[in-house]
């Protein structure tokens, strides 16, 4: 009975030790359960909850932190992108084209516009580019005018007329000249206005100029212009004319008289009439009537025939 006793006691003392070890084994480690003391949850038993995710750690597969950095909003601020310059952006894509490929080098140079370039293997380049550049807008100084040249050189005062040779030699189908009558306001101007004229007919271009009744055009020397309008006595006169007189010490062969600047009607016309009978015939109406409102504003102070030189 005794030994009963002792064997009983015994094995009570096992299943204590043994409930004791598998009560230990169910509860945290001393450092779990102060962290347990010190932060209480509401569950008694933390290890029947599941680990919560920190809030700073990323739940991607990465386990990158996209949490926002010190100093920024977790917000995305739209700002505006600065200019860039037009001439800026082909440069630099030439630069680019070259660094790529050498040889369209020559292609990207036609397309970069001319700007000075800090780059010092372009500085010269692009400063003789930019001298070129300069060289052609510069102002360069005018010759004077080749109607001012003549103008001097034939008017001996001012205002005048001159009747001169086309330098084309142009005829009609008459063969009769086309002589050009220019005029002049004063020595430092250009001429105001040059037109078509005949004198004489084609016909008779090679008969005495001073002799009357030979219808030869106008001898060359300097007339003076009456500022006036007259009726013309025929028909081929157009209606009327401004008389024109040789100046004294004219060639003293001259025996021309009646003499004017009228228009021709029958200029460039079959009807026998083509020219003038040695008058200065404007080859339009409208032409006369410019040279007669020139004649009546300005009072021309002489009329210079240059015709045979």
């Amino acid at each position: 009975m005794h030994k009963v006793l002792i064997a009983a006691r015994t094995l009570g003392w096992c299943a204590i030790a043994l409930a004791i070890c598998s009560c230990n084994s169910n509860f945290p480690s001393n450092a779990q359960s102060i962290s347990s003391t010190a932060h209480p949850v509401s569950s008694p038993n933390t290890l029947a909850q599941p680990a919560q995710p920190d809030p700073a750690v990323s739940s991607s597969p990465a386990g990158v932190s996209k949490s926002p950095q010190a100093g920024t909003t977790p917000t995305e601020s739209v700002m505006s992108e600065p200019y860039v310059n037009p001439l800026d952006s082909i440069v630099l894509n030439a630069k680019n084209r070259v660094a790529k490929d050498p040889t369209a080098k020559s292609k990207s140079a036609a397309l970069t516009p001319t700007r000075l370039n800090l780059d010092v293997n372009d500085g010269n380049a692009q400063f003789k580019q930019l001298s070129k550049a300069l060289a052609l807008t510069k102002q360069q100084p005018q010759s004077p005018s080749q109607n001012r040249i003549s103008a001097s050189a034939s008017c001996r005062a001012f205002p005048c007329l001159i009747l001169s040779r086309d330098p084309s030699n142009s005829q009609n189908r008459f063969n009769n000249p086309i002589y050009k009558l220019t005029a002049y306001r004063d020595r430092t101007s250009d001429y105001v206005f040059q037109l078509d004229a005949v004198t004489g007919r084609g016909f008779t271009q090679a008969r005495n100029r001073y002799q009357s009744d030979t219808d030869a055009p106008l001898p060359d020397g300097s007339y003076s212009v009456v500022p006036t309008v007259v009726k013309g006595t025929i028909r081929e006169v157009g209606g009327t004319m401004v008389p024109i007189f040789p100046k004294p010490g004219f060639n003293p062969r001259m025996r021309r008289t009646a003499l004017g600047i009228h228009w021709d009607p029958s200029f460039d016309r079959d009807n026998k009439e083509d020219g003038t009978s040695g008058c200065i015939g404007m080859t339009k109406k409208y032409d006369y009537h410019q040279v007669r409102n020139f004649v009546l504003k300005y009072r021309p102070r002489s009329l210079e025939v240059q015709i045979t030189r």
